[in-house]
């Protein structure tokens, strides 16, 4: 086989190939030089020369790297829609065009755009902030109205110094933050146009019983520390003692039972029977649902004169429980109390029950998966997971903004109308609900 070699110089002088077709070929197309080359049948050399020679050059080496990775297809309005407008992160739209985050964060910088810091809804573990929602419930209408009576209960008068003050501020006794988080996680079911809503018009955030008047000096005092996991009146009584014996129903003894940072070691606690009156309070701001069911047995431990865990017992609202079993419906460790101690509570509260209640010979609960609960607690207590409820609904009053039971709209004796008429008749909205993992526990 012989193969026939022509000199560069020869080459160049092809006649038959013009530079308006290379031209085409690799500026207008935007081929490559090699396929530009493939296509004329002529070397990669060729084509540069011919270009060069013609004066219209070769693209430089990042023109080459950005069309060889057709970013150019990508557009800045397109990145700056979908970073700006959408709130996409870089790693977003990098998978959105499938290329490297590196490369969408060189256009940004290339077009002169600064990136969003890495904070708030823009950081990736970012999991839904509550700063507008606490917002809307200080600055909304219910909470001035409920400042505004405290105040005139009070005749404008510190509850402290009880001198009237122009500078008075209403103080939640147990904490704001901890009543937001219970009602986060009441409303979790409800679809985001009414949970904000409903968060608002939560009466826990509210109550007459909560709201401590003093004026701004004394509020200053009393969260200098800031110590948000400190018991409720700890902070109080570290700033005004004898206000704060006299006010609660804890003497000085209880509050030095807490260490320096106003929590309480989960220590040398009795478990003792105890009143709906007496963890009222506890449950009602603490515990998601806020309310205290008909119970048999309510056992709480204490330390000193403070309760640092709550259970309730009782046959519960299920029907399908039999007799001789009791249904754990609440159970709730004080926001002040160092974890972990809940297992430990559990297991003590069971003990007082096999010696005291014979009569009883096993236990039942369920972990509701609509607020995101799964019964760690009761794994780690020795509780045997016994299967599961089918998932479930309630219903949204948008009057009120307030959950409502599905029982509330069973069928009334005379009235021919079924659940659903009663419901569309109210205008209230049906709302899904995730199932129930059940356990039990053979005393």
């Amino acid at each position: 086989m012989k193969i026939k070699i022509r000199l560069t110089s020869e080459s160049l002088r092809d006649t038959t190939i013009t530079d308006e077709q290379i031209a085409r070929l690799y500026w207008d197309q935007k081929l490559s030089i090699s396929a530009t080359a493939k296509k004329l049948n002529k070397s990669d050399g060729f084509v540069k020369k011919r270009l060069h020679k013609s004066g219209r050059g070769t693209r430089s080496v990042r023109e080459g790297s950005r069309l060889w990775r057709k970013s150019d297809e990508i557009t800045n309005e397109q990145l700056i829609y979908l970073y700006d407008q959408l709130e996409w992160s870089c790693g977003k739209i990098s998978l959105h065009f499938g290329k490297s985050e590196a490369f969408v964060q060189q256009r940004f910088i290339s077009m002169g755009k600064h990136r969003r810091k890495n904070v708030g809804r823009y950081n990736g573990s970012w999991k839904g902030g509550i700063t507008d929602i606490r917002n809307s419930i200080r600055s909304g209408s219910l909470c001035l109205n409920w400042r505004n009576e405290a105040f005139e209960r009070q005749q404008y008068k510190s509850e402290i110094s009880e001198q009237q003050i122009r500078r008075l501020n209403c103080h939640h006794i147990y904490p704001f933050h901890i009543i937001l988080k219970s009602s986060l996680t009441q409303h979790r079911p409800l679809p985001e146009e009414y949970r904000d809503l409903a968060i608002t018009h939560d009466s826990r955030f509210y109550g007459a019983d909560n709201g401590l008047v003093i004026s701004k000096d004394e509020h200053d005092e009393i969260e200098k520390g800031k110590l948000e996991s400190a018991h409720p009146w700890w902070k109080i009584w570290q700033a005004y003692p004898d206000f704060a014996v006299n006010r609660s129903n804890l003497s000085h003894d209880d509050f030095l039972l807490c260490d320096d940072k106003g929590q309480l070691q989960p220590t040398e606690y009795t478990i003792q029977k105890s009143t709906a009156k007496e963890i009222r309070q506890i449950i009602r701001y603490e515990h998601y649902l806020g309310t205290i069911p008909r119970s048999q047995l309510i056992l709480v431990a204490k330390r000193g004169n403070i309760i640092i865990g709550v259970a309730t017992f009782g046959t519960g609202t299920n029907r399908f429980i039999k007799e001789g079993v009791w249904e754990l419906t609440r159970l709730c460790i004080p926001f002040y109390v160092v974890r972990p101690f809940a297992c430990d509570f559990l297991a003590q509260c069971c003990t007082y029950i096999k010696d005291n209640h014979p009569q009883i010979n096993s236990l039942v609960a369920f972990a509701d998966s609509s607020v995101g609960h799964n019964g760690g607690i009761y794994r780690m207590a020795g509780w045997q997971k016994a299967g599961k409820t089918p998932p479930s609904y309630a219903y949204f009053d948008p009057t009120t903004f307030k959950l409502k039971h599905k029982a509330s709209c069973r069928r009334i004796q005379g009235i021919d109308k079924t659940e659903r008429e009663l419901a569309q008749e109210r205008g209230w909205i049906r709302i899904p609900l995730g199932l129930k993992y059940r356990y039990t526990l053979p005393l």
